[in-house]
């Protein structure tokens, strides 16, 4: 019996030392990836457009041009170069499990960057997605792998750093990982939101959501009008917080939100890591109409049903509170930063049913849509089909016809609105009248939002109709796209010597289809050229071009297959 229970020792003590290790990250295992002191622009899981902000952006004094080290010893696993999103962009895989990605960079350096040019020659594209054999490019912990930049969807110089598990690709917090970021500021405590979750429960007698203002500081605050708020029914309970580091001004995410009602803790999430495939479920955590109304982040406290984050700890009865007549609740919130620094507020709801109320004002509903099923709408000439999944709730979904709009072939067909968050891609199909084949070729589905902008939505035909695909609610109407893209030589004209130019910059643009490729040339042969998305141009360095007369020839092509070209002629 002894050895039989020492056994059984032993094996918990393996179990448990092994999830230890597992759900353990590498503290003090990667150095900085540059080599000036570390102040962040914005941190890991910070509240982004559809999206959590997957790393540290970290601060490189208003200006590019800083070197780029590796965090670890390794292999370059990927290079990917757009100019969306990341830009120019690195990734190392490490020994440990563990990938670094490094974005935004200006260009790359030594033998990394002879590798990506030679590649790019033979794909004859300056945009690529680029997995090199792990014996192509091995690096060293300290080795200079870039410069810092601004490239692809950056709003200003900065390196985006981020630490992902190789093997999932999950991305971890990087500052649990021991970087040398100083913080000693506890959370901001902004406002409070309180919601009725059915038609039956109130927010003092209302049946909508209702805000309130937060004060204090120094980790300690409270309601501004410090008063009981009369509630009943099923109420959940959102949060505006935020946090800041040391030495910078910016607003950055929180750690960790922690509800209790009456001292039980009833809701918990944790930034610790998260999966890309659950991050657009930001906008199920947030009360997204808020947000699109007045850029205000309410982080819910409460679940919805189909909500798949990962980052909930603790969700008793999906963070929901239950009021009844004549029952008061103590309401507690904990806010923690990732360096444990926290924040409290405290405040007490009264269960009171109202004897008047101000009803909510419904819209006509048309049907209602599970999210647990596949949904399809199929009316006259206008068809959608939500996945199953792609809802993050049951919606009362609405439905109308408008005129149609300049420019466009059928009526505007408005499905439901965009304040109602998609999870994925729902599909839009439409059909027009009679249409002739030549037009056909240069129809799109286009979405128009609540601002009444378009959105070219691509599209190809199947049984005459237009079938396209869309994360969003909203109008959709056909359009036709008879119009090629604009080309704008910037530095270079008819017969120019471009011997004091070390480059040539032309701007191209398309009105309603979007860019979909180019091509540029100098004497009949394929040149690299870098698209800069944030001025439209396209940029041609030159590399070992002999002197003399040349001919630098451009093709643009647009979603529908229109093209522009330009062909001139010049010295150098």
């Amino acid at each position: 019996m002894k050895y039989f229970l020492i056994t059984i020792f032993l094996i918990s003590f393996s179990i448990n030392v092994k999830c230890q290790q597992t759900d353990s990250l590498p503290k003090n295992y990667f150095r900085s990836p540059l080599g000036i002191p570390l102040y962040l622009a914005g941190n890991f899981g910070e509240l982004r457009s559809n999206h959590f902000h997957s790393g540290l952006d970290i601060k490189t004094q208003g200006r590019e041009g800083f070197n780029i080290y590796a965090a670890a010893d390794g292999f370059v696993s990927r290079i990917k170069i757009s100019p969306w999103g990341y830009g120019n962009t690195i990734y190392i895989d490490h020994p440990n499990g563990y990938t670094t990605v490094y974005a935004h960079l200006q260009r790359y350096k030594g033998e990394i960057a002879e590798q990506i040019k030679k590649y790019q020659y033979q794909n004859e594209s300056w945009e690529i997605d680029w997995y090199p054999a792990d014996t192509l490019m091995k690096v060293k912990k300290g080795d200079v792998i870039a410069l810092s930049g601004n490239s692809g969807g950056s709003g200003g110089p900065h390196l985006h750093f981020e630490i992902r598990e190789t093997k999932s690709e999950h991305p971890i917090n990087p500052l649990l990982c021991g970087f040398d970021i100083k913080d000693d500021i506890q959370p901001i405590i902004k406002s409070i939101a309180i919601f009725p979750l059915d038609d039956t429960s109130y927010v003092n007698n209302k049946n909508v959501m209702q805000q309130f203002d937060v004060v204090g500081s120094n980790g300690s605050y409270q309601l501004k009008y410090n008063t009981p708020i009369n509630v009943y029914g099923q109420i959940g309970i959102g949060i505006e917080t935020i946090d800041k580091l040391n030495g910078v001004s910016n607003r950055n995410g929180i750690y960790s939100i922690q509800l209790s009602n009456n001292k039980e803790i009833i809701y918990k999430s944790e930034m610790k890591k998260f999966s890309f495939d659950e991050s657009r479920a930001l906008n199920s955590l947030i009360d997204y109409e808020t947000y699109l109304r007045s850029k205000t982040r309410f982080q819910k406290s409460f679940v919805e049903e189909n909500n798949p984050l990962s980052i909930y700890t603790i969700k008793k009865n999906n963070g929901i509170i239950l009021m009844t007549n004549a029952t008061n609740n103590l309401v507690d919130y904990l806010i923690t930063d990732s360096y444990g620094n926290s924040s409290t507020l405290q405040f007490t709801l009264t269960g009171l049913k109202p004897t008047t109320t101000s009803p909510k004002v419904k819209s006509k509903i048309d049907t209602i849509f599970s999210y647990k099923n596949v949904n399809v709408f199929d009316k006259q000439n206008i068809r959608m089909e939500i996945p199953k999944d792609a809802l993050y709730k049951n919606l009362e979904f609405e439905y109308q016809v408008k005129d149609t709009m300049r420019g466009a072939i059928t009526p505007t067909y408005q499905l439901h609105n965009d304040y109602t968050p998609l999870h994925d891609y729902i599909t839009i199909s439409i059909k027009p009248g009679r249409i002739s084949e030549t037009l056909r070729s240069k129809a799109i589905v286009v979405n128009i939002d609540r601002n009444g902008r378009f959105y070219s939505r691509g599209g190809e035909w199947r049984n005459n109709y237009l079938t396209a695909k869309s994360k969003t609610f909203g109008g959709y109407t056909i359009m036709i796209d008879t119009i090629p893209p604009t080309i704008k030589p910037y530095n270079i004209y008819a017969n120019k010597n471009m011997s004091n130019n070390s480059s040539i910059i032309v701007s191209i643009a398309d009105n309603l289809s979007g860019v979909k490729s180019y091509r540029g040339e100098i004497d009949g042969k394929w040149i690299l050229m870098e698209y800069e998305s944030k001025k439209a141009h396209l940029i041609h360095e030159f590399d070992n071009l002999p002197p003399g007369n040349h001919i630098f020839k451009l093709s643009v092509t647009d979603d529908v297959g229109n093209i522009s070209e330009i062909e001139i002629p010049f010295l150098r």
